[in-house]
């Protein structure tokens, strides 16, 4: 009998065994699918590729679902892999809720937490491809894919047993566009060309400052997946730009690091960083480093912004040589600092030169994906616990700790962008609170209808980094942060320590939103209920003659535009006036009622958000009349160019993109009435690409004659509108009475990297209409327009100052240094020139969508005639 069950019991595991091994015959490797080794030299796989080979695995293994995530910007469905063991797949939804009830924290006790984290799966998102150019993360996913589906080593095993993996094609547009830009020409003089357009239809390599203001589809997808969907406890996003010669750029970043992230986060980080490090010396990859070049200041980054959201958040930047060519680096390409191969803390494994392929770069970032998920199935639990330990941690802080939070005052002068501002809070896991009736708070009353954003919520931290004023620190006075020295040294402090990026980015200061700040924790008897959206209501109050709206609710040009569509007829006043006794300021919309019908007003008042008023006079006004705007699109692909593009659409605007070839055919003022010029040098402007290394089509510029052609534009009326280093233009080809005034400043004079700084509008200009007298900027130092004199300059119209920096300290967010240079110097101006204008701008109108309290200056501006 025991012979025949031990016979019994053979050929359940033969059959088992069997069963495995047919099982695997059936796994598709991705060569067999896509024709190539994903990373082989000149060959890029588009997203359509990539993504249809994963659904192929997802038919072959119970390991691997795809999900779909939403829409993309150019109308694809963006998707994600989730790969985790079948058994694990069998409760994917219980660890789902484990990980969301212990990120949010509450109604979990501690010692249920203690169960939760025994019980639970690490959930680890990894992406690739966020910058399509960077083509080595986005062809690593499918490798790994298989790879964890397939392999049955011990590490592997505990990755799929303690993990539930999140593979994320982060930017698929991106990736078609490059790789069908790459293999069109590769083999050509221009293989090596730069495609001619964005590689995200509207921001490009800005994608990766999207994170904390998500305009784009592609950033709310990966938002609601990680803070809604799923609650994740690490993120590794991999990029392509390591320090040359280094191979690839791991944890730890360097200096400095944002206050608002729990300790916890930082360790957690150097821990994962410290790990990826000993699998690349254990594997032989030399050339990883660390703490260079990347800081932690600035939370736009996929990675900064889910750091406060208590997640380890991970970087690599891997080493890229023309996209999947390979190239043989001899000693003599090493920078001289680097021939040395001095083995440092943060650089103990020198890369010595040699050869370099896409598949080299794969395999490191293969080496560091497998790392942090091998870590994270090591620390399953600990990453659970510490999930929670650290939002109820940020809870208890500011229970007791200042900040308690933040009131968003009402009413607002623009209700639509605060209501923007509190949905974008919303969708990054922000509690947002709404008072049901008054009360009172540390002596304060607080009206009925007011939101509330407490700090003492799990992800406080990330609301702090939003609502607080930014205070760069000088490195110079803190040197242990990143001297790494034995000792102290004094070294020159005359130029400044330069941030990676922006410093300052108080959210509701840029999008002009009243608010303030608690007086006193929230207790948990106070009348107010979570809020999931704001939308404001729309509406149409009285009936009359004519009917006026709001100039400085930015929503008012949604229906301005759409009202003249419909053949409305509207202007704007050119005055302050008085109605029924209510005070209007310059500026407000008149519509004349009897040129709209009723309904098709309300339709329009409704779908904008928008209040309209019924006025038994009109004062006077400038008749607006239906728009033909021309937005200048260079073939030198440029990120102010895309992100003017997306505001003009989210508000309506009717555009046409203008290339070289149109402005050098010239006729420019038959087609439009304003053009508009997004910030790009003259010389690129008028130059363009280089002819040798670009295809014809995309080579050159608008050359001088169509730079004349402009000129003509703006002669023959119409208005033309610059940012910042494309003013130049039109001051050389215009000969306009304007200089720079940077040039003037002496290096080291001014340092401005990105700053939200104090400025004055002259509110009864056109282009200042709807704007607060004293109001903000965001401003990076690059140009310094002024008039030379009020010289009238076009029979007898006289050049006007739209908006000054005022004349006493300038900072309000973020780190200046050298503001005398800048006070009381003009900075923005509208300059007339034979029937037409020229409208110039020395700051970031827009600061890639989030400067919302300015953006009506970009939409008054080609409505001015």
């Amino acid at each position: 009998m025991k012979s025949v069950m031990r016979l019994c019991g053979i050929c359940i595991c033969i059959g088992f065994l069997l069963l495995n091994t047919i099982g695997y015959t059936q796994i598709t490797p991705p060569e067999s699918y896509l024709g190539f080794v994903p990373g082989a030299d000149y060959k890029l796989m588009t997203y359509e590729q990539a993504i249809g080979y994963c659904e192929l695995l997802a038919s072959q293994s119970g390991r691997i679902k795809v999900f779909d995530m939403g829409p993309t910007s150019m109308g694809r469905r963006m998707k994600y892999l989730l790969i985790t063991s079948e058994a694990n797949m069998a409760r994917i939804e219980r660890y789902k809720e484990i990980s969301r009830r212990l990120s949010v924290v509450r109604g979990v006790s501690p010692e249920e937490a203690e169960r939760l984290s025994d019980e639970g799966k690490a959930v680890v998102w990894i992406d690739g491809g966020l910058h399509a150019s960077e083509v080595a993360p986005a062809q690593h996913i499918v490798q790994l894919a298989y790879d964890l589906i397939t392999r049955e080593d011990p590490k592997t095993k505990s990755v799929r047993d303690n993990v539930i993996a999140l593979l994320v094609f982060a930017n698929p547009d991106g990736m078609t566009l490059v790789g069908d830009w790459y293999m069109k020409y590769l083999g050509t003089q221009y293989e090596n060309s730069s495609m001619p357009w964005l590689y995200h239809k509207y921001i490009g390599h800005d994608n990766n400052r999207d994170s904390f203001n998500v305009t784009q589809l592609e950033t709310q997808n990966i938002s609601r997946v990680q803070y809604k969907e799923w609650s994740i406890q690490v993120l590794l996003n991999h990029h392509q730009t390591a320090p040359f010669p280094t191979r690839i750029f791991i944890p730890p970043a360097g200096e400095p690091v944002n206050p608002n992230q729990h300790p916890l986060v930082i360790r957690w980080e150097n821990l994962f960083g410290a790990a990826m490090g000993k699998s690349f010396d254990e594997e032989n990859k030399p050339g990883a480093i660390s703490r260079i070049a990347f800081d932690k200041w600035y939370p736009g980054y996929v990675t900064l912004i889910v750091t406060s959201h208590n997640v380890p958040s991970l970087l690599t930047e891997v080493a890229l040589y023309r996209m999947a060519a390979p190239h043989e680096y001899t000693v003599n390409e090493i920078p001289a600092a680097y021939r040395d191969f001095m083995k440092s803390v943060f650089y103990p494994n020198p890369w010595k030169g040699g050869w370099w392929r896409l598949r080299d770069a794969v395999e490191y970032t293969l080496t560091a994906s497998r790392s942090v998920l091998e870590t994270a199935a090591l620390y399953r639990r600990e990453l659970l616990l510490n999930k929670y330990k650290m939002g109820a941690d940020v809870i208890a802080q500011f229970n007791t700790e200042y900040p308690y939070g933040w009131i968003i005052d009402t009413p607002q002068n623009d209700p639509n962008t605060a209501a923007l501002l509190l949905n974008r809070m919303i969708l990054l896991g922000t509690e947002v609170y709404q008072a049901e009736r008054d009360f009172s708070l540390g002596g304060k009353t607080i009206s009925k209808g007011t939101y509330i954003i407490p700090a003492s919520q799990p992800y406080g931290y990330f609301a702090k980094t939003m609502f607080e004023v930014q205070n760069y620190p000088d490195l110079w006075k803190y040197p242990d942060a990143w001297q790494a020295l034995v000792s102290r040294i004094t070294a020159d402090q005359k130029q400044p320590l330069r941030p990676y990026d922006v410093t300052g980015w108080t959210l509701p200061i840029q999008y002009g939103v009243k608010y303030s700040e608690l007086p006193a924790p929230v207790p948990n008897n106070t009348p107010v209920a979570i809020v999931t959206a704001v939308e404001p209501v729309g509406d149409v109050i009285g009936t009359g003659n004519y009917y006026y709206f709001d100039h400085r609710d930015n929503n008012s040009f949604i229906a301005l535009n759409k009202l003249l569509s419909n053949s409305a007829t509207v202007g704007w006043a050119t005055a302050p006036f008085t109605d029924g006794g209510s005070n209007y300021p310059a500026g407000t919309f008149i519509i004349n009622g009897k040129s709209i019908a009723r309904k098709d007003l309300e339709t329009i008042a409704k779908d904008a958000h928008i209040t309209v008023t019924s006025g038994a006079t009109s004062p006077a006004v400038t008749k607006l009349a239906p728009l033909h705007l021309g937005i200048y699109q260079s073939w030198t692909a440029n990120l102010d160019e895309g992100w003017l593009r997306w505001l003009y659409e989210q508000y309506a605007f009717p555009y046409t993109s203008l290339h070289d070839a149109d402005i050098r055919a010239g006729n420019l003022k038959e087609k439009y009435d304003a053009i508009v010029l997004p910030e790009q040098s003259a010389q690129s402007i008028t130059s363009g690409n280089r002819p040798q290394n670009t295809p014809p089509e995309y080579a050159g510029g608008i050359t001088d004659a169509g730079a004349e052609n402009i000129k003509k534009f703006v002669e023959a009326g119409g208005t033309l509108i610059c940012f910042s280093q494309s003013g130049a233009l039109a001051i050389r080809i215009m000969n306009l009475p304007v200089t720079n005034s940077m040039q003037e400043i002496g290096r080291g004079e001014l340092y401005c990297p990105g700053t939200i700084l104090k400025m004055d509008y002259n509110i009864n200009h056109p282009v200042a209409y709807g704007m607060e007298r004293h109001g903000c900027a965001f401003y990076t130092g690059s140009t310094l327009y002024e008039l030379q004199n009020s010289t009238p300059v076009s029979a007898g119209r006289t050049s006007a100052i739209i908006a000054s920096f005022p004349n006493d300290s300038l900072l309000i967010s973020g780190w200046i240094q050298g503001d005398n240079k800048i006070r009381g110097k003009s900075a923005a101006l509208d300059i007339p020139f034979g029937n037409g204008r020229v409208i110039m701008f020395n700051f970031s109108v827009h600061n890639r969508a989030q400067m919302m309290s300015t953006v009506k200056l970009l939409f008054n501006a080609v409505y001015y005639r």
